[in-house]
Formats: C-alpha cells, structure tokens, sequence
C-alpha cells in the first residue's frame, strides 16, 4: 500500500531523475548479475510514491500534512473550472464531448459523467468528486492522528499542524458543498450541503483555536474567511459578521502554483490560454461597473459612469481553440500557470459583511471595497431588492473564476442564461438546469450505505 506524496516543490522533478536513474542502474545489474531473473523486478519501488507506513510515523505529520495540502491546491483547480464551466463563467471550446454536460449543465442528469471519478490534473475533462474527496480525506486522517499523536512524538510545530490540517480540511468540505448536493465520506451514508457546511465549520473552529495558539496568523485568518463563508451559507449572519470582521484589509489566501509540474498548473490558465480546451463565456468577457447595476458583458460605448471591472477582465488571447471555431478568452487575473489561485479574501469578507447588513451600510461597504480599485461608486437605489441585486452583481465581478459563481446561482435562485431547453448551440443537446451536482456513480456503487436509489 502506497501514498503519493504529492510534493509540490521543485525538487520533485530532480527526484524523480535521480530516481529513474537509479532504476536504470538497478535494471542493468539485475540483467548482469541474474540473467533475466525478471521475477525480481517486481521488488523496484516508484520513486515518487512513500509507504503508507512513514505516514503512522508522528515524525513525518509535516509531510502528511504537506501531501494534504498538494492535494487539496490540485483539486481546488478542477473545482473553479468545473465550478466556472456549469455557471457560464467558462465555455466548452473543444470537440471532445464528455465535458460537454458542464458547459450545457445537464451533468446532474449524467451521474457516471467525468465529474464523479476524473483527476485534477485533466487539462480537457477535470473532475471533482474524487479530488476533492481525496483532499478532504488526506487532511482529515492528518487532522486524526495529530491530535492522537503527543508534542513529544511529532515535536515543537504540533500545534501548528492541526491547525493547517483543520483549515484544509474545512476548505475540502466547503468546496463540496458549494458544488455537490449531497457527498457521502468515509463510506458513512450521504450528507446534504448543509451538513457539509457544518462539518467545514467545525474544521474552521479548530484551526483557529490551535492557530492562535500556534501564532499562525494567515491560517487563522483564512478559517475566519472560511468560517463566514459557511455561516453566512447555514444562515448564521451574526456568526458570519463577527468572523468576517476579523479579516484585515489587502489579506489574500492563495493555492500555490507552479510551472514545472502539470499538478500544480493554475488550471484556469491551462484550460483556457495553455490548451484552448475552454474559454471566458460571451457573457462573463470584461463585465462592466458603474452608478448602478447593469448585468452582462461591456456593451460599445461604454454608458457614461461605467468601466471595465478589473476584477473581471477577460483577455483575447491567439491560442488557437481546439474545437477551431471558438475564439479563446482567459481571465486576466491569471497570467501564467505559474499564479496561484486565491482561496479567502479581504474580498470576499467585505462581501459577506454586506450580507449582513442594512441596506444603506452594505452600500458603504462596498463602495469602500470599489476605492481599493479605483472603481466608481454605486450611487442607485437602496431599497433592500436592490442592495441584494447589487450585492449578488458585485460577487459576480470581485469574486470572477474563483469557484463562488455556481452556488450563489444556486442560493439566490438566479435565472440560469440561457435558459433551461434552449438549445445547446454547434454540439447538439438543450441547456438543462444543473446547480450542484449529484452524488456521482462512482460513490454510489462502491459505498455500501449509500441507500438505493440515492
């Protein structure tokens, strides 16, 4: 039995060379020393993989913790694209079509579809339900044995890694409750959103608790994120409020990135300006912002008191598409697929602030959210109808191809563009009406307590 080790550093390469030059070493004088004695070569470890055993050892917790990190940062990357493709902040640019039920979001009727069982690293179809099945399954066994494990067998940083562990695993299960309906782990029956919500703050909690205790200021300000997160999702806007509150200004959280590995690629760059598989959707390309709302892409002219929202800018790109008709946009914020990804925000937290309040003082925030980007102010009605449009029309922009845009469809009960029936245009099909997505086969026949009919 084996782990990856999901090491994401740069040595990782230079491990895996000095590896196959060992193996080769090892080839050869096997051929010499036992004439084709091929039955041997079977003993030959990967040299990327490490015992499951190591991991029961408390002096390896920080690669444990470390391998639910790169799991978790993989993941993340196939959840926003998945996540950006059935919200149409994304579109299908390819022919290849087992990715077209998230781009045509009719996934929810295709439960064997690629969401249940692909990897993180698929450039063309990327999964969901396994990665960040897998994230939350490596940071919870971390997160177990830490606090099973004594300061004396692990060492000084103890603390600090349940902390880390805690706040990875309360990302792994906020994500799939903002982009599944229900999920069943550690072959216990399925849960439904809100329990996952539940169960991602209850991470949140302890990694706070042992963060503060750590000095670990970033991880306990991204649980604060990430608690106000899922609060505000469960309805608990006070609780939402104070944690929001506790975020400083300019604070960003972020997945690393990296170019020298493709589990590591910022996927949004790979799908989009990399490969061509995927494209900024007509109706997400450089939304405008201004003195009231106005929804959708930049008309020509721009009406008076409107911009270009940074935030959501969308790029031209002349990658050439693989369906070779599309015309390949990619989000500006991404420049590389070296980026990282950003997971809790300042950003986000004034947002959820906003939710919270009154109407007039919501407007507040946000304006003062605009300043940071030199954005003209929302100077429209502020009745509540109108603050809660605002609201939802300025997570669209500050919050662009950061996963968030599906469930706030989904928890605001938006009207899906286009509609539901209309019809899937040059690859056949209708438009359906998938939000979140439904326990996958995958799950459903290799989980004994998942009821029939599930």
């Amino acid at each position: 039995m084996t782990w990856n080790s999901m090491r994401s550093r740069p040595s990782r390469r230079l491990d895996l060379y000095r590896g196959r030059r060992a193996l080769v070493a090892l080839l050869t004088a096997a051929g010499v020393a036992t004439a084709c004695n091929t039955g041997q070569l079977l003993d030959v470890k990967a040299p990327d993989r490490v015992p499951a055993e190591i991991l029961d050892d408390p002096k390896q917790a920080a690669l444990m913790v470390n391998s639910a990190v790169g799991d978790f940062e993989c993941a993340f990357g196939a959840y926003v694209v998945v996540e950006g493709l059935i919200s149409d902040e994304l579109a299908d640019a390819q022919l290849g079509a087992a990715a077209w039920p998230y781009d045509r979001r009719d996934a929810n009727t295709q439960p064997g579809g690629i969401y249940g069982g692909n990897p993180c690293t698929s450039n063309q179809n990327p999964g969901i339900y396994t990665p960040l099945s897998t994230a939350r399954w490596s940071a919870d066994a971390a997160l177990t044995k830490l606090q099973a494990w004594t300061d004396e067998e692990v060492g000084s940083n103890r603390t600090a890694l349940i902390a880390k562990a805690a706040l990875y695993a309360g990302l792994s299960y906020s994500a799939m409750g903002m982009s599944m309906c229900s999920a069943a782990f550690d072959l216990s029956a399925p849960i439904d959103q809100q329990a996952m919500f539940a169960r991602a703050e209850e991470r949140f909690t302890t990694a706070i608790a042992e963060g503060t205790s750590a000095g670990e200021t970033d991880i306990v300000t991204a649980a604060y994120v990430g608690r106000a997160r899922v609060r505000l999702f469960q309805g608990n806007l006070p609780g939402a409020a104070d944690d929001a509150a506790h975020v400083p200004p300019g604070f960003v959280f972020e997945a690393s990135a990296g170019s020298d590995d493709n589990r590591r690629y910022n996927r949004v760059f790979a799908v989009t300006t990399q490969f061509g598989f995927y494209t900024v959707d007509p109706q997400s390309r450089n939304l405008i912002v201004g003195p009231t709302v106005m929804p959708g892409a930049a008309p020509d002219p721009l009406p008076a008191g409107f911009v270009v929202d940074p935030r959501s800018q969308a790029d031209s790109m002349p990658t050439r598409a693989a369906d070779g008709v599309s015309q390949i946009w990619a989000p500006h914020r991404y420049e590389s697929d070296a980026t990282p990804l950003p997971i809790a925000t300042y950003d986000e937290a004034q947002l959820i602030l906003a939710e919270t309040q009154d109407p007039a003082t919501a407007v507040a925030t946000i304006n003062a959210l605009r300043d940071v980007y030199g954005l003209p102010h929302y100077t429209g009605a502020t009745d509540a109808a109108s603050v809660r449009t605002l609201i939802i029309d300025e997570r669209r922009r500050a919050l662009f191809a950061q996963g968030f845009r599906n469930y706030d469809i989904e928890r605001f009960a938006l009207p899906l563009v286009p509609a539901p029936g209309t019809d899937y245009p040059l690859k056949g099909g209708t438009y359906g009406n998938t939000t979140c997505l439904p326990l996958p086969d995958i799950e459903r026949f290799n989980n004994p307590n998942v009821p029939p009919g599930s």
